[in-house]
């Protein structure tokens, strides 16, 4: 029989970040995400080294909120960031949505961004950042994925409210999930162990963990081609990144 294991929907982006007050100063005052809670860990956290397939790991973590996805800022004290080439696979760009987007690409720029085209703006940590109008859910609306073969690609189709896009031309191989930039994305799944069945050649990192009594379920895996991909079982509405906290789920 057939498992009934499905992707939902994008339930977020990870970013690793040089400076988690210029992050906040940029997605916060900048492109108006809204704070959502804050974690941490020290070296020696055995369940967060394993996750990300690192050794010696410790980070500050602000958890964000948009009207259709959270995103997490990691700031890595170890092991120490280095720059994420262009040419890996993985999250190149995301696309934010606007009541006002040339109001809110100057504030953008205002806040620490960098000017990189028409109402596109670098966040400080590289990432890509395009605005747009939009008349229904504002902020992340839009996740732009390169490996280096589209058609390969493992994950399956991801669902809206926010748009996953996957495209060829990654040509170098995978960043650290400490380099800066986006690091991963994370899918709002039901049956979690029969989405892991689904997707064929990744490369699951630990097994599913529980937690909070068993109200959310979570794994990191990396898939053939080299993305770095969380999967998130949201069991009840109390669970942390439950879409039900979303203004739009």
């Amino acid at each position: 029989m057939e498992s009934a294991g499905r992707v939902v929907a994008l339930n977020h982006v990870g970013i690793s970040v040089a400076d988690l007050e210029a992050a906040r100063r940029f997605w916060i005052g900048g492109l108006s995400a809204h704070e959502h809670g804050a974690f941490g860990w020290p070296v020696g956290t055995a369940p967060a080294d394993e996750s990300l397939a690192t050794e010696g790991t410790s980070a500050e973590v602000i958890l964000l909120r948009t009207d259709a996805a959270f995103m997490e800022l990691f700031a890595f004290a170890s092991p120490t960031p280095g720059v994420r080439s262009p040419g890996s696979p993985g999250v190149k760009g995301l696309v934010w949505a606007a009541v006002d987007p040339d109001a809110t690409y100057a504030q953008a720029v205002d806040a620490g961004g960098t000017p990189s085209g028409a109402r596109r703006v670098r966040c400080p940590d590289g990432t890509p950042v395009t605005v747009v109008a939009g008349d229904g859910p504002t902020g992340l609306v839009g996740v732009l994925v390169q490996v280096p073969d589209a058609e390969a690609h493992a994950l399956p189709t991801v669902p809206g409210p926010v748009a996953v896009e996957v495209s060829g031309g990654a040509d170098e191989p995978r960043a650290r999930p400490v380099d800066l930039g986006v690091n991963h994305l994370c899918l709002d799944v039901t049956d979690i162990d029969g989405v892991r069945q689904k997707v064929a050649g990744t490369t699951w990192h630990h097994d599913v963990t529980e937690s909070s009594g068993g109200i959310a379920a979570v794994c990191y895996g990396t898939t053939s081609d080299g993305v770095l991909v969380e999967l998130l079982e949201s069991r009840t509405p109390d669970a942390f990144l439950s879409r039900t906290r979303l203004a739009y789920p």
